[in-house]
């Protein structure tokens, strides 16, 4: 298991799934609620695996950055259109506030810790094949026109860098792809900057993790101004033109998006 510490205030973790056996599987599955174990149920055990090793690494982590037993230390999620147990990570350590994120590619998992208001974590491999053709749907205006001028050799990387930190920020946000990443606007990508979005200020960082992946780590550390509600319609909640699957992105028929897919 990589450890890395990039931002204050945030601990992560990355870990190969194949060599997870440090990890607490078994005390992990026994502390799942209704929801957790229904997903141990319905899911393959690829998927089950990959449920589990987030988890456990959460609880792994949590128990190591706050001092606290792992017995203690209570993981779990709901997501506020289906009910179902998928989603941003809520913390329980019966003390201090903790916010969690957790972010898969097909081998490896990563945790983002804080005791920050929020925090997202992305983890993407950089593949071709994942991005092919999602610039159009990722990218604002300005950016796409950004991106379009590169030499063809640094795109696949950009695009990619692009991807990561705005589902990072997503995440932070709580809406994920229910708010189209195409209205997150960007700076031009720097180590650790400042992003404002919808009247949140977050800490955005691209730390790195293993070899061959890309991380970006999203932290709010403030409101500004007038803070609009999220929810779950409108343009915030419109995903036009592209839907999340395993293994990539892909582009899908102008529409609004499922809540949940």
């Amino acid at each position: 298991m990589r450890r890395a510490n990039r931002l204050p205030d945030v601990t992560l973790r990355i870990v190969d799934r194949s060599a997870a056996d440090e990890l607490d599987l078994d005390g992990t599955a026994a502390r799942l609620g209704a929801g957790g174990r229904r997903r141990l149920d319905e899911g393959s055990p690829a998927d089950v695996r990959r449920f589990l090793v987030g988890r456990a690494l959460i609880t792994r982590t949590v128990s190591e950055t706050f001092g606290v037993a792992e017995s203690l230390v209570i993981v779990s999620a709901r997501c506020a259109d289906c009910g179902l147990e998928h989603g941003r990570p809520t913390v329980d350590i019966g003390g201090p506030t903790v916010a969690a994120s957790v972010s898969h590619t097909t081998t490896s998992t990563a945790v983002a810790i804080s005791s920050a208001p929020s925090i997202g974590i992305d983890l993407e491999r950089l593949d071709p094949r994942r991005f092919a053709g999602v610039e159009g749907v990722v990218l604002s205006p300005a950016e796409l026109r950004r991106w379009s001028a590169l030499p063809g050799t640094d795109r696949l990387r950009a695009l990619a860098e692009h991807w990561t930190m705005k589902e990072a920020i997503v995440k932070a946000l709580g809406t994920g792809l229910r708010m189209d990443p195409a209205t997150v606007e960007l700076p031009q990508p720097t180590e650790v900057v400042p992003v404002e979005v919808v009247g949140r200020r977050f800490v955005l960082s691209r730390p790195e993790l293993a070899p061959g992946l890309l991380t970006a780590v999203a932290v709010l550390v403030s409101l500004t101004g007038d803070v609009p509600p999220l929810s779950a319609s409108g343009r915030a909640a419109d995903v036009r033109g592209t839907t999340r699957r395993r293994g990539g992105l892909r582009r899908a028929p102008a529409r609004a998006a499922r809540p949940c897919g």
